[in-house]
Parts: C-alpha cells; sequence; structure tokens
C-alpha cells in the first residue's frame, strides 16, 4: 500500500494519484517476473509499429483505463501491476496488425496477430477462471489500447499532418475519458461513505498510522453510533495510541453490542488490564475464554490480571494451558514471554 497500490477507500478520496502509480507496483516477484516477461515478448513489436512516443502514451494510458476500471468493478481490493497496461499494448497490435494487413513477427516470438488474439483470450478466460485475477484491469486496459492502435499510424508510413493531428487528439481525448470516468467513478463509489470510512481506518490500524484511524472511525461513529466495528476498532487504536482511558467506553459499548464475540470481550479486557481494574480486566477475558477456551492472548493477560493481584496459582494455571498448546498455535515469542512470566511468579 505505502508504495502506490490502489485501493478503493484510498483511491476514491483524496489518494487519486494511485490510478497512476498502481502500475508500477506489484505484488511479489512472481507477480512482476511474469508481467515483464509479457512485455518483453509485445512490447518490442509495439513500439516498432507505433513509435516510442506514442508507445509510451499508449502503455500509460491503458495502465489508468485498467486501474480505473478495476477500482470501479471492486474497490474494496487492493490491486496493482502491469496488466492493465501490457494488456493496452496487445489491444492495440490487433488493429495495426489485422486491420492495416502489416506481416510483422513479435520480437522472438514467432507470434502474428493470431498468437496475439489467443494471448488475449487465453489471459481473459484464465482471469475469468480464477478469483485472484483482476480482469476487470485487464479489459479496462485492452479498450484503451485497442482505441489507441486503431487510430495512430504505423511508424515510419507516411502520414500527413491530419493523421498526426487526429493520433494526438486520440490519445487527448482518451486522457480525457479516463480523467471524467474516474470521477465518474468516484461518484457512483464515493470515499467518504462509511463502509470506504472503515476500510481506511482498517487499513491505517494495519499500516500503523494509529491517529489516522481514529479520525476515520469517528467520522463514522457520527453517523452511527451503534456501529460495532467502529467502536472496537476506535477502542484499538486508542489502546495503542497509550489512551486505554479512552478507549474504555467504545469498547464497552462494543461488548454490549456483541456480548458473545471473544474479541470483543477481550479488548474490553486488556483496556481495564491497562487502567489497573483488575478484577473487571479478569470478568471480560474470562468471558472471552468462555466463548474461545484456548485463546492463548486471553489467557496470558488473564494470567497477568491474578499475578497483579497476587494469585499466583491462578496466574500459573494459566500460562501452563498457554504453554501446553502445540507447536503452531501459539509463536516463540509468546512462548518466551509466558516463560519470563512464569519465572517471575512467587516460589519460582
Amino acid at each position: 500500500m505505502r508504495w502506490g497500490a490502489s485501493y478503493g477507500p484510498y483511491e476514491l478520496s483524496t489518494e487519486w494519484w494511485r490510478a497512476f502509480t498502481a502500475m508500477f507496483v506489484h505484488i511479489g516477484f512472481l507477480h512482476i517476473l511474469l508481467n515483464m516477461y509479457c512485455l518483453y515478448r509485445l512490447g518490442p513489436l509495439a513500439e516498432r509499429m507505433l513509435g516510442p512516443w506514442k508507445f509510451a502514451a499508449l502503455y500509460l494510458l491503458s495502465g489508468m483505463g485498467g486501474n480505473v476500471a478495476s477500482v470501479a468493478v471492486h474497490p474494496m481490493i487492493v490491486a496493482a501491476g502491469a496488466s492493465g497496461a501490457i494488456f493496452g499494448v496487445a489491444g492495440a497490435l490487433l488493429p495495426v496488425l489485422h486491420f492495416r494487413q502489416i506481416r510483422a513477427l513479435v520480437s522472438q516470438g514467432g507470434r502474428g496477430r493470431l498468437g496475439i488474439g489467443g494471448f488475449i483470450v487465453y489471459n481473459l478466460v484464465l482471469g475469468f477462471a480464477n478469483t485472484g485475477i483482476d480482469n476487470a484491469a485487464h479489459i479496462g486496459g485492452l479498450v484503451i489500447g485497442f482505441v489507441a492502435g486503431y487510430a495512430a499510424p504505423v511508424a515510419g508510413s507516411p502520414a500527413g499532418r491530419q493523421v498526426v493531428l487526429r493520433t494526438r487528439g486520440v490519445l487527448v481525448g482518451l486522457a480525457l475519458f479516463l480523467v471524467v470516468a474516474f470521477l465518474l467513478v468516484r461518484e457512483w463509489r464515493p470515499g467518504h461513505g462509511d463502509d470506504a470510512h472503515l476500510a481506511r481506518g482498517a487499513a491505517y490500524l494495519h499500516e500503523g498510522k494509529n491517529a489516522e484511524a481514529i479520525s476515520e472511525f469517528e467520522l463514522v461513529l457520527r453517523h452511527d453510533s451503534t456501529n460495532a466495528l467502529a467502536l472496537e476498532n476506535v477502542g484499538v487504536a486508542y489502546m495503542r495510541t497509550n489512551r486505554p482511558q479512552d478507549a474504555l467506553a467504545p469498547l464497552e459499548r462494543a461488548q454490549s453490542i456483541n456480548p458473545n464475540d471473544p474479541i470483543a470481550n477481550y479488548n474490553l479486557g486488556l483496556a481495564n488490564l491497562a487502567v489497573d481494574k483488575y478484577e473487571t480486566a479478569i470478568y471480560y477475558l474470562s468471558q472471552s475464554l468462555r466463548i474461545r477456551p484456548n485463546y492463548p492472548d486471553a489467557l496470558v493477560q488473564r494470567g497477568f490480571a491474578y499475578q497483579k493481584l497476587g494469585k499466583a496459582d491462578s496466574a500459573s494455571a494459566d500460562y501452563e494451558r498457554v504453554l501446553s498448546q502445540p507447536e503452531g498455535a501459539i509463536n516463540d515469542k509468546m512462548r518466551a514471554e509466558v516463560r519470563r512470566l512464569v519465572a517471575a511468579l512467587p516460589g519460582r
């Protein structure tokens, strides 16, 4: 996210620049490797056919077209990659090779227009068959690329001033179309509704931007003071900023709305523990454990509350329940911390 991936709640509010940067961000080495391989196979031919400047414009416009389509169709996912731009390159080659009957082979590929058509069809079918592939971006880039390729003259061909002006006009028109389309998407899927604020707040919380998260959740609570998700998350954000006293009220409200939620009970117990209300903390942590008996975090915190009250046997019992959990149930850091707490008990 911090490198500029597309995410609707960010992009459709104030971070509009993600519509441009997302095409340069990839999720993992394999993702960028596959995209760069496709660009290596298609890019040289497209650049020769269109010329470097028109190719650059095509690539950027197709990438943005793919991103606008993606954020319009599913704004709540994190999307990144050059696949929209690459589909735009393929889309531009279709009219260049087919309608103008140009005999050309893709560099090192031996693929003509049938190969490019096959590439498009195969990858679209693959995208529809796999939920993890962003076909909206593929189709958006493909459409922009096809229009640009249909209008642009082949590099080195005799083209009068009228054709050159027409090509520039089409490229400028596509850019304006994308701006208008993006603005319409912002109106259609606004980045300022409660769902957007919740999603943006959750993303901020995940990134450790707690002050920003608090602002987003409080905006939701102004409209809906009973939104349990906003109440619970704003309480967590307050806890992370060392404001447990401020966390108590929203966490109490969240727990009253969802009394059988182990996380809501755990968070409220943790907030009470932070303000030295040990008996109250034990009550809510016990409620959490009633619902989820082997919840290791709740066991550790309840054990610590018992320890603060001088109830060493009860604390030891909770700690031992944590340590008895199988490998993988808790991480090494938690196991080491619990052993340290056990060693600090009286008589150990």
